[in-house]
């Protein structure tokens, strides 16, 4: 579990949630790149939760050794809004809340320079709720509805930003920015808000049905994420990966 000096380096911070359930092989690619993109950004750590994964999953778990990585053992599967519920309940208050949340499905992949500015957009654009990446257009895109052409937003800053929001249906929440602050204040210090308890299913819909009305939300123009696999199917670009692995 998280020590108390552990939950205190977490205000202010940019803090990223990523629940580890199957699939170990691209888990371990995920984790890793994620590892390498943050290891020395300051105020920025990673929550890895094992929600009573398959063994390949648990292995990598206990291997991971980073001083920028917090680890929570599950004792049965929660499934995964539930689990970041539970964290984020059990760990953060109004003493040590981070500045910005980024909820991470373990199947995605991106650049630090994409990294950076989904960070700095979730902390100038206040008017927003669910910031999310754009994603590569491959067999495993999640992103639906993107009928308008983007908005232009002014942050804090004074900097442009560009967001295209999706017609009548949610951000895809395989990675997405939201100011923590919103978290506590609109859905009661959960990040899926579900009005009904469910192991699997309804998770970015009820944090989307949260937030319609109240915040923008939308993908970030700029970013890029690869969605790795998506119902069974697996990417071109994960095979490249591990091609890539299998020669070195």
């Amino acid at each position: 579990m998280v020590k108390q000096e552990q939950q205190d380096f977490l205000k202010d911070s940019t803090l990223i949630i990523a629940v580890l359930y199957r699939m170990p092989d691209i888990v371990k690619v995920v984790i890793d790149n994620v590892l390498s993109i943050i290891s020395g950004r300051p105020n920025t750590w990673i929550v890895l939760i094992n929600n009573n994964a398959e063994e390949g999953i648990k292995n990598y778990f206990d291997s991971v050794d980073h001083k920028q990585c917090l680890k929570i053992d599950l004792p049965f599967n929660f499934g995964r809004g539930l689990a970041c519920n539970f964290f984020i309940k059990e760990y953060l208050s109004n003493n040590n809340l981070p500045k910005t949340i980024i909820a991470l499905d373990p199947d995605i992949i991106f650049t630090k320079e994409s990294f950076e500015k989904l960070v700095e957009a979730a902390e100038q654009l206040p008017q927003c709720g669910m910031i999310g990446m754009r994603y590569k257009n491959n067999e495993c895109n999640p992103e639906r509805n993107l009928f308008f052409k983007p908005k232009t937003l002014i942050g804090i800053n004074k900097k442009k930003f560009k967001l295209s929001s999706p017609f009548m249906c949610n951000v895809a929440g395989g990675i997405f920015a939201i100011e923590a602050k919103k978290i506590t204040t609109l859905c009661d210090y959960q990040l899926f808000p579900k009005k009904k308890i469910r192991v699997y299913g309804g998770d970015d819909s009820a944090l989307y049905n949260c937030l319609r009305w109240k915040c923008i939300n939308g993908y970030l123009e700029g970013t890029q994420a690869i969605h790795l696999t998506s119902a069974g199917c697996i990417s071109e670009e994960f095979l490249e990966i591990k091609n890539n692995h299998k020669r070195q």
